[in-house]
């Protein structure tokens, strides 16, 4: 019998607990109660806190109310998954791609990171001549 029930309680309900919700990835805010799908790929997958249409209207509202230039892709099946998917038509944006599927009666988010920005430039050469 252990002297210490409680702290071994705490440490099991810290070891059993769900993974941290996510708030947003590339600027892209997540559905409350979205987190990674798995924990040893930190760039994602997602699951999502709601289902297919709620968190495919999560996206939409989010990218249309700040006037993100975007397209939206109509929502496509093919055995086994549905897939909607947003691109966006801004060059500076943090991502390209938003892809929102589900599989497995699971629903899924994906955020392709966009291009990296412009490379600090390289430091000139020196034009002074050296003196000894």
């Amino acid at each position: 019998m252990s002297r210490h029930p409680l702290a071994i309680a705490a440490l099991l309900l810290i070891v059993a607990a769900p993974a941290p919700a996510v708030a947003d990835t590339h600027g892209v805010p997540f559905p409350r109660g979205s987190r990674l799908a798995d924990p040893a790929r930190p760039d994602g997958p997602y699951l999502s806190g709601r289902g297919f249409r709620d968190t495919v209207e999560h996206i939409r509202r989010h990218l249309v109310g700040h006037g993100l230039r975007h397209e939206a892709i109509p929502v496509y099946r093919r055995p086994g998954v549905t897939v909607a998917r947003f691109l966006s038509r801004d060059p500076s944006s943090p991502w390209s791609a938003i892809h929102v599927f589900t599989a497995a009666n699971r629903t899924y988010l994906f955020v392709v990171p966009g291009p990296p920005g412009p490379a600090a430039p390289a430091p000139q050469p020196s034009t002074k001549a050296r003196t000894p």
